[in-house]
Protein backbone atom coordinates (compact mmCIF):
# COMPACT_ATOMS: atom_id res chain seq x y z
CA UNK A 1 0.00 0.00 0.00
CA UNK A 2 1.39 3.61 -0.61
CA UNK A 3 0.68 5.18 2.26
CA UNK A 4 2.09 8.33 3.21
CA UNK A 5 2.17 9.44 7.07
CA UNK A 6 1.79 13.35 7.58
CA UNK A 7 3.41 15.00 10.85
CA UNK A 8 0.63 16.76 12.72
CA UNK A 9 -21.16 13.23 6.61
CA UNK A 10 -22.72 9.52 3.96
CA UNK A 11 -20.59 5.95 1.56
CA UNK A 12 -23.57 7.59 0.98
CA UNK A 13 -23.76 6.74 -2.67
CA UNK A 14 -22.59 3.15 -2.90
CA UNK A 15 -25.28 0.65 -2.98
CA UNK A 16 -25.71 -1.36 0.19
CA UNK A 17 -28.83 -2.48 -0.11
CA UNK A 18 -27.57 -6.63 -1.44
CA UNK A 19 -25.79 -7.71 1.47
CA UNK A 20 -24.28 -10.84 2.44
CA UNK A 21 -26.94 -13.87 2.34
CA UNK A 22 -27.25 -14.72 6.01
CA UNK A 23 -27.78 -18.22 7.16
CA UNK A 24 -31.11 -18.97 8.86
CA UNK A 25 -31.87 -16.70 11.90
CA UNK A 26 -32.78 -17.98 15.15
CA UNK A 27 -33.25 -16.81 19.00
CA UNK A 28 -29.61 -16.30 20.48
CA UNK A 29 -29.17 -18.52 23.59
CA UNK A 30 -29.76 -17.68 26.67
CA UNK A 31 -26.96 -15.56 28.23
CA UNK A 32 -25.58 -17.32 31.08
CA UNK A 33 -25.67 -16.16 34.64
CA UNK A 34 -22.43 -13.81 34.36
CA UNK A 35 -23.55 -11.73 31.43
CA UNK A 36 -27.39 -11.24 32.75
CA UNK A 37 -26.25 -8.30 34.30
CA UNK A 38 -29.12 -5.56 34.91
CA UNK A 39 -29.76 -3.31 31.98
CA UNK A 40 -28.56 0.25 32.37
CA UNK A 41 -30.70 2.34 33.34
CA UNK A 42 -32.93 3.87 30.57
CA UNK A 43 -31.85 0.91 28.22
CA UNK A 44 -34.61 -1.80 27.27
CA UNK A 45 -33.46 -5.34 25.79
CA UNK A 46 -36.38 -5.70 22.90
CA UNK A 47 -34.73 -9.27 21.29
CA UNK A 48 -31.62 -11.22 20.98
CA UNK A 49 -31.03 -13.32 18.14
CA UNK A 50 -27.97 -15.75 16.27
CA UNK A 51 -26.09 -14.36 13.54
CA UNK A 52 -24.00 -15.83 11.25
CA UNK A 53 -21.04 -13.71 11.68
CA UNK A 54 -21.37 -12.39 15.28
CA UNK A 55 -22.06 -14.22 18.54
CA UNK A 56 -25.44 -12.42 18.77
CA UNK A 57 -27.43 -9.38 17.78
CA UNK A 58 -29.23 -7.71 20.29
CA UNK A 59 -32.11 -4.80 19.84
CA UNK A 60 -31.94 -2.47 22.36
CA UNK A 61 -34.78 0.47 23.09
CA UNK A 62 -33.25 3.59 24.42
CA UNK A 63 -36.55 4.84 26.65
CA UNK A 64 -35.01 7.51 28.29
CA UNK A 65 -34.36 9.85 25.36
CA UNK A 66 -36.41 12.20 23.68
CA UNK A 67 -36.32 10.84 20.29
CA UNK A 68 -38.40 12.11 17.65
CA UNK A 69 -40.01 9.59 14.48
CA UNK A 70 -37.53 9.91 11.59
CA UNK A 71 -39.48 9.41 8.12
CA UNK A 72 -37.54 7.75 5.92
CA UNK A 73 -38.59 6.66 1.96
CA UNK A 74 -39.32 3.02 1.14
CA UNK A 75 -36.30 2.04 -0.18
CA UNK A 76 -34.26 3.43 2.47
CA UNK A 77 -35.34 0.81 4.72
CA UNK A 78 -33.54 -1.91 5.81
CA UNK A 79 -32.92 -5.11 3.02
CA UNK A 80 -30.82 -7.39 5.07
CA UNK A 81 -32.62 -10.26 6.21
CA UNK A 82 -30.79 -11.07 9.17
CA UNK A 83 -31.17 -6.76 10.07
CA UNK A 84 -34.19 -7.05 9.72
CA UNK A 85 -34.76 -9.92 12.14
CA UNK A 86 -33.06 -8.39 14.86
CA UNK A 87 -35.12 -5.07 14.18
CA UNK A 88 -37.97 -6.45 13.95
CA UNK A 89 -38.88 -4.38 11.34
CA UNK A 90 -37.73 -2.86 7.75
CA UNK A 91 -38.57 0.43 9.82
CA UNK A 92 -37.11 0.08 12.79
CA UNK A 93 -38.36 2.54 15.78
CA UNK A 94 -36.12 5.82 15.82
CA UNK A 95 -35.51 4.45 19.78
CA UNK A 96 -33.81 1.18 18.43
CA UNK A 97 -30.69 0.09 17.86
CA UNK A 98 -28.64 -2.68 17.34
CA UNK A 99 -25.38 -4.60 19.60
CA UNK A 100 -23.36 -7.33 17.53
CA UNK A 101 -21.24 -9.05 19.52
CA UNK A 102 -18.42 -10.32 17.76
CA UNK A 103 -18.01 -14.54 18.31
CA UNK A 104 -14.92 -14.56 20.27
CA UNK A 105 -15.41 -11.69 22.72
CA UNK A 106 -16.23 -14.21 25.47
CA UNK A 107 -12.98 -15.78 24.87
CA UNK A 108 -10.55 -13.23 23.68
CA UNK A 109 -8.78 -11.15 26.29
CA UNK A 110 -7.41 -7.70 24.37
CA UNK A 111 -8.71 -4.72 23.95
CA UNK A 112 -12.70 -3.48 23.57
CA UNK A 113 -13.04 -2.24 19.59
CA UNK A 114 -16.46 -0.93 18.59
CA UNK A 115 -17.08 -0.36 14.93
CA UNK A 116 -19.22 2.38 14.04
CA UNK A 117 -20.58 2.10 10.13
CA UNK A 118 -21.47 5.15 7.86
CA UNK A 119 -24.65 5.97 5.87
CA UNK A 120 -26.61 3.51 3.87
CA UNK A 121 -24.91 0.68 5.54
CA UNK A 122 -25.00 -2.08 8.27
CA UNK A 123 -22.53 -3.72 10.65
CA UNK A 124 -23.25 -7.43 8.56
CA UNK A 125 -21.78 -5.54 5.44
CA UNK A 126 -19.35 -3.10 7.01
CA UNK A 127 -17.23 -5.03 9.13
CA UNK A 128 -18.14 -9.14 8.44
CA UNK A 129 -18.89 -9.08 4.34
CA UNK A 130 -17.18 -5.67 3.30
CA UNK A 131 -16.38 -7.05 0.11
CA UNK A 132 -19.81 -7.86 -0.86
CA UNK A 133 -19.53 -4.77 -3.01
CA UNK A 134 -17.40 -6.54 -5.52
CA UNK A 135 -19.32 -9.54 -5.55
CA UNK A 136 -17.31 -11.18 -3.15
CA UNK A 137 -18.75 -12.25 0.15
CA UNK A 138 -15.87 -14.34 1.35
CA UNK A 139 -13.34 -12.01 2.33
CA UNK A 140 -12.71 -10.96 5.69
CA UNK A 141 -13.10 -7.61 7.26
CA UNK A 142 -12.58 -5.70 10.10
CA UNK A 143 -14.29 -7.96 12.49
CA UNK A 144 -12.50 -11.21 11.87
CA UNK A 145 -9.61 -9.21 11.50
CA UNK A 146 -9.47 -7.89 14.84
CA UNK A 147 -10.45 -11.52 16.46
CA UNK A 148 -7.68 -12.68 15.71
CA UNK A 149 -5.59 -10.69 16.72
CA UNK A 150 -7.12 -11.13 19.77
CA UNK A 151 -9.39 -8.17 20.61
CA UNK A 152 -12.91 -8.10 21.88
CA UNK A 153 -15.26 -6.34 18.92
CA UNK A 154 -18.35 -5.35 19.06
CA UNK A 155 -20.63 -2.74 16.51
CA UNK A 156 -23.73 -1.22 16.05
CA UNK A 157 -25.92 -0.57 13.73
CA UNK A 158 -28.17 2.21 13.24
CA UNK A 159 -31.95 2.30 12.58
CA UNK A 160 -32.19 4.82 10.12
CA UNK A 161 -29.40 4.77 6.64
CA UNK A 162 -29.37 8.44 6.98
CA UNK A 163 -30.42 9.54 10.26
CA UNK A 164 -29.67 12.04 12.35
CA UNK A 165 -26.20 11.78 13.70
CA UNK A 166 -27.11 13.25 17.19
CA UNK A 167 -29.23 10.39 17.47
CA UNK A 168 -26.41 8.32 16.46
CA UNK A 169 -24.28 9.53 18.63
CA UNK A 170 -26.42 8.37 21.43
CA UNK A 171 -26.92 4.67 20.08
CA UNK A 172 -23.22 4.68 20.62
CA UNK A 173 -23.10 6.12 23.90
CA UNK A 174 -25.55 2.98 24.83
CA UNK A 175 -23.69 0.37 22.83
CA UNK A 176 -20.63 1.61 24.94
CA UNK A 177 -22.50 1.67 28.23
CA UNK A 178 -23.87 -2.45 27.56
CA UNK A 179 -20.73 -3.58 26.62
CA UNK A 180 -19.03 -1.96 29.71
CA UNK A 181 -21.23 -3.53 32.10
CA UNK A 182 -20.78 -6.57 30.60
CA UNK A 183 -17.00 -6.87 29.42
CA UNK A 184 -15.57 -4.87 31.71
CA UNK A 185 -12.31 -4.44 29.52
CA UNK A 186 -10.85 -1.01 29.95
CA UNK A 187 -11.14 1.96 27.96
CA UNK A 188 -12.39 1.26 24.11
CA UNK A 189 -10.77 1.76 20.85
CA UNK A 190 -13.69 3.56 18.41
CA UNK A 191 -13.04 2.97 14.43
CA UNK A 192 -15.68 4.75 12.52
CA UNK A 193 -16.31 5.19 8.60
CA UNK A 194 -17.07 7.95 6.74
CA UNK A 195 -20.32 9.31 8.74
CA UNK A 196 -19.76 6.44 11.00
CA UNK A 197 -16.32 8.28 11.86
CA UNK A 198 -18.00 12.00 12.67
CA UNK A 199 -20.59 9.60 15.21
CA UNK A 200 -17.98 8.37 17.35
CA UNK A 201 -16.19 11.38 17.07
CA UNK A 202 -19.26 13.35 18.98
CA UNK A 203 -19.48 11.05 21.28
CA UNK A 204 -16.14 11.69 22.74
CA UNK A 205 -16.29 15.44 21.75
CA UNK A 206 -19.57 15.91 23.73
CA UNK A 207 -21.10 17.19 20.56
CA UNK A 208 -24.93 16.84 21.22
CA UNK A 209 -27.91 18.75 21.72
CA UNK A 210 -29.28 20.33 24.89
CA UNK A 211 -31.52 17.86 26.85
CA UNK A 212 -31.47 14.90 28.09
CA UNK A 213 -28.69 13.51 26.28
CA UNK A 214 -25.53 11.37 27.19
CA UNK A 215 -22.41 13.21 27.46
CA UNK A 216 -19.04 11.61 26.89
CA UNK A 217 -18.12 8.74 30.14
CA UNK A 218 -14.15 9.29 30.02
CA UNK A 219 -14.59 5.22 28.44
CA UNK A 220 -12.17 5.79 25.13
CA UNK A 221 -8.91 5.48 24.71
CA UNK A 222 -8.41 5.61 20.43
CA UNK A 223 -10.17 7.14 17.76
CA UNK A 224 -9.61 5.98 14.27
CA UNK A 225 -11.27 7.73 11.74
CA UNK A 226 -11.42 6.12 8.22
CA UNK A 227 -12.32 8.36 5.33
CA UNK A 228 -14.97 10.58 8.26
CA UNK A 229 -15.66 13.96 5.89
CA UNK A 230 -14.46 15.90 9.18
CA UNK A 231 -15.19 19.10 7.48
CA UNK A 232 -18.48 17.67 5.18
CA UNK A 233 -18.81 17.26 1.49
CA UNK A 234 -20.44 18.49 -0.97
CA UNK A 235 -21.00 15.82 -3.66
CA UNK A 236 -24.50 15.93 -4.80
CA UNK A 237 -24.44 19.81 -5.46
CA UNK A 238 -21.36 19.99 -7.27
CA UNK A 239 -22.55 17.17 -9.30
CA UNK A 240 -26.09 17.90 -10.49
CA UNK A 241 -26.02 15.12 -13.38
CA UNK A 242 -26.44 12.68 -10.59
CA UNK A 243 -29.58 13.80 -9.97
CA UNK A 244 -30.25 11.42 -13.30
CA UNK A 245 -29.35 8.71 -11.42
CA UNK A 246 -30.91 8.85 -8.20
CA UNK A 247 -34.17 9.51 -10.24
CA UNK A 248 -33.49 5.66 -10.75
CA UNK A 249 -35.22 3.00 -7.99
CA UNK A 250 -32.43 1.10 -7.99
CA UNK A 251 -30.52 4.16 -6.57
CA UNK A 252 -33.62 6.14 -5.90
CA UNK A 253 -32.21 5.26 -1.05
CA UNK A 254 -28.34 5.75 -1.96
CA UNK A 255 -27.92 9.75 -1.87
CA UNK A 256 -30.68 12.23 -1.44
CA UNK A 257 -31.03 14.69 -5.28
CA UNK A 258 -29.98 17.92 -4.88
CA UNK A 259 -32.99 19.18 -7.02
CA UNK A 260 -36.37 19.24 -5.49
CA UNK A 261 -38.05 19.31 -9.58
CA UNK A 262 -36.72 18.02 -12.51
CA UNK A 263 -37.89 18.23 -16.35
CA UNK A 264 -38.30 14.57 -16.94
CA UNK A 265 -39.47 13.51 -20.75
CA UNK A 266 -41.12 16.55 -21.35
CA UNK A 267 -42.84 17.05 -17.64
CA UNK A 268 -41.83 18.91 -14.70
CA UNK A 269 -41.82 16.32 -11.98
CA UNK A 270 -41.36 17.25 -8.10
CA UNK A 271 -39.04 14.98 -6.70
CA UNK A 272 -39.02 17.09 -3.15
CA UNK A 273 -39.14 14.38 -1.46
CA UNK A 274 -36.25 12.50 -2.76
CA UNK A 275 -34.17 15.55 -1.66
CA UNK A 276 -31.80 16.44 0.70
CA UNK A 277 -33.88 19.48 1.88
CA UNK A 278 -36.74 16.78 2.74
CA UNK A 279 -37.37 15.15 6.58
CA UNK A 280 -35.65 11.75 4.71
CA UNK A 281 -31.90 12.80 5.03
CA UNK A 282 -31.34 14.13 8.15
CA UNK A 283 -27.81 12.85 7.99
CA UNK A 284 -27.24 14.06 4.48
CA UNK A 285 -27.83 17.42 5.46
CA UNK A 286 -25.60 17.43 8.71
CA UNK A 287 -22.46 16.57 6.62
CA UNK A 288 -23.03 19.15 4.30
CA UNK A 289 -20.24 22.05 3.65
CA UNK A 290 -19.44 24.25 0.86
CA UNK A 291 -15.92 23.16 -0.66
CA UNK A 292 -16.99 25.56 -3.73
CA UNK A 293 -14.61 28.04 -3.17
CA UNK A 294 -11.84 25.98 -2.44
CA UNK A 295 -12.33 23.63 -5.56
CA UNK A 296 -14.73 25.57 -8.08
CA UNK A 297 -17.31 23.47 -9.54
CA UNK A 298 -17.67 22.83 -13.46
CA UNK A 299 -19.83 25.10 -15.12
CA UNK A 300 -20.91 22.85 -17.78
CA UNK A 301 -22.47 20.66 -14.88
CA UNK A 302 -26.42 20.67 -15.99
CA UNK A 303 -28.08 23.77 -14.63
CA UNK A 304 -24.71 24.19 -12.16
CA UNK A 305 -25.38 27.73 -11.04
CA UNK A 306 -28.91 27.44 -9.62
CA UNK A 307 -27.97 24.00 -8.47
CA UNK A 308 -25.85 25.25 -6.30
CA UNK A 309 -27.10 28.75 -4.87
CA UNK A 310 -31.11 27.63 -5.56
CA UNK A 311 -33.45 28.22 -8.26
CA UNK A 312 -34.83 28.07 -11.48
CA UNK A 313 -32.63 26.50 -14.11
CA UNK A 314 -33.62 24.67 -17.34
CA UNK A 315 -33.70 21.46 -16.01
CA UNK A 316 -34.53 21.99 -12.63
CA UNK A 317 -35.28 23.78 -9.91
CA UNK A 318 -33.32 23.56 -6.36
CA UNK A 319 -33.55 25.40 -3.31
CA UNK A 320 -29.47 25.46 -2.63
CA UNK A 321 -27.01 24.05 -0.55
CA UNK A 322 -27.21 26.97 2.19
CA UNK A 323 -31.04 26.16 2.53
CA UNK A 324 -29.88 22.91 2.95
CA UNK A 325 -26.77 23.41 5.36
CA UNK A 326 -29.42 25.38 7.47
CA UNK A 327 -32.03 22.63 7.49
CA UNK A 328 -29.19 20.92 9.34
CA UNK A 329 -28.27 22.84 11.43
CA UNK A 330 -25.09 24.65 10.03
CA UNK A 331 -23.93 21.12 11.46
CA UNK A 332 -20.32 21.34 10.02
CA UNK A 333 -19.52 24.78 11.64
CA UNK A 334 -20.96 24.58 14.85
CA UNK A 335 -18.88 20.97 15.64
CA UNK A 336 -15.91 23.00 14.56
CA UNK A 337 -15.96 23.88 18.45
CA UNK A 338 -15.74 20.51 20.35
CA UNK A 339 -12.16 19.14 20.10
CA UNK A 340 -11.47 15.59 20.99
CA UNK A 341 -10.78 15.39 24.60
CA UNK A 342 -6.18 15.84 24.71
CA UNK A 343 -6.08 12.06 26.20
CA UNK A 344 -7.61 10.30 23.57
CA UNK A 345 -5.48 9.43 20.69
CA UNK A 346 -6.41 9.46 17.52
CA UNK A 347 -6.16 8.89 13.63
CA UNK A 348 -7.50 10.23 10.41
CA UNK A 349 -6.81 8.13 7.67
CA UNK A 350 -7.87 9.48 4.28
CA UNK A 351 -8.10 8.15 0.90
CA UNK A 352 -6.34 9.18 -2.48
CA UNK A 353 -7.48 6.98 -4.94
CA UNK A 354 -10.40 8.47 -6.78
CA UNK A 355 -12.44 6.02 -8.62
CA UNK A 356 -14.93 3.34 -7.16
CA UNK A 357 -15.92 0.01 -8.70
CA UNK A 358 -19.31 -0.16 -10.15
CA UNK A 359 -19.89 3.87 -9.70
CA UNK A 360 -20.73 5.55 -12.86
CA UNK A 361 -19.27 9.63 -11.06
CA UNK A 362 -16.57 9.77 -8.81
CA UNK A 363 -15.28 13.14 -7.29
CA UNK A 364 -12.15 14.49 -9.37
CA UNK A 365 -12.92 18.33 -8.61
CA UNK A 366 -10.26 17.90 -5.87
CA UNK A 367 -8.30 15.39 -4.67
CA UNK A 368 -10.29 12.94 -3.04
CA UNK A 369 -11.49 9.27 -2.33
CA UNK A 370 -14.03 9.43 -5.19
CA UNK A 371 -16.41 11.19 -2.72
CA UNK A 372 -14.95 12.68 0.13
CA UNK A 373 -12.08 15.81 -0.43
CA UNK A 374 -8.76 14.70 0.60
CA UNK A 375 -8.59 17.74 2.99
CA UNK A 376 -12.11 17.05 4.59
CA UNK A 377 -10.91 13.43 5.81
CA UNK A 378 -7.61 14.14 6.92
CA UNK A 379 -8.51 17.59 8.39
CA UNK A 380 -7.67 17.82 12.07
CA UNK A 381 -7.46 21.28 13.24
CA UNK A 382 -11.07 21.02 14.45
CA UNK A 383 -10.39 17.86 16.37
CA UNK A 384 -7.33 19.48 18.56
CA UNK A 385 -7.68 20.59 21.91
CA UNK A 386 -5.73 22.80 23.35
CA UNK A 387 -4.08 20.87 25.52
CA UNK A 388 -3.60 17.92 23.45
CA UNK A 389 0.25 16.98 23.80
CA UNK A 390 0.47 13.76 21.82
CA UNK A 391 -0.30 15.10 17.54
CA UNK A 392 -3.33 13.80 16.17
CA UNK A 393 -1.84 11.40 13.04
CA UNK A 394 -2.68 11.65 9.99
CA UNK A 395 -2.48 9.04 7.40
CA UNK A 396 -3.01 9.12 3.33
CA UNK A 397 -3.58 6.00 1.90
CA UNK A 398 -3.96 4.81 -2.01
CA UNK A 399 -7.86 3.39 -1.24
CA UNK A 400 -11.21 4.87 -2.33
CA UNK A 401 -13.82 5.82 -0.29
CA UNK A 402 -15.20 2.20 -0.28
CA UNK A 403 -11.92 -0.20 -0.14
CA UNK A 404 -10.66 2.37 2.42
CA UNK A 405 -12.63 0.03 5.05
CA UNK A 406 -11.33 -3.29 4.17
CA UNK A 407 -8.47 -4.03 1.84
CA UNK A 408 -6.07 -6.00 2.85
CA UNK A 409 -3.56 -3.35 3.41
CA UNK A 410 -6.06 -1.44 5.18
CA UNK A 411 -6.93 -4.27 7.60
CA UNK A 412 -3.05 -4.80 8.11
CA UNK A 413 -2.89 -0.75 8.65
CA UNK A 414 -5.85 -0.64 11.22
CA UNK A 415 -5.71 -3.30 13.43
CA UNK A 416 -1.69 -2.59 14.01
CA UNK A 417 -2.95 0.98 15.05
CA UNK A 418 -4.65 -0.32 18.14
CA UNK A 419 -1.51 -0.99 20.67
Amino acid sequence: MNSIVNAGETGAFTQLSSAAPSAAVVPAPQPEPAERAKAPAGLRLVRSIQSKYWERIECWQDTARPFALEPMLEKSRHETPEIITAFGSNKPATSNFLLHYGPKWKTNTGKIVMLVHGASDNANRAWATPAILLGDASKPGLLKTFEDKGFRVFAVTFPHKHGNLFYEAQYLADALEIVNSQARGGKATLIGHSAGGLVARMYVSNFMPNGGWTGYRGDVERLITLAAPHRGQDFAFRHPEFNYYFMKDELAANAPMSWDKVLAYGQWKDTFEFSIYSDNFPMQQQVLYNWTGRFPMAVTAPDAYTTLHGGQGMFSHALGIDNAIARGGNFMNAFRAYPVPADIAVTVIAGTKQAIENVPQTEKDGPSDGLVFVESASHTADLTHPARKEPIQKLLVNENHVTIAFSADMLNLVTGLVK
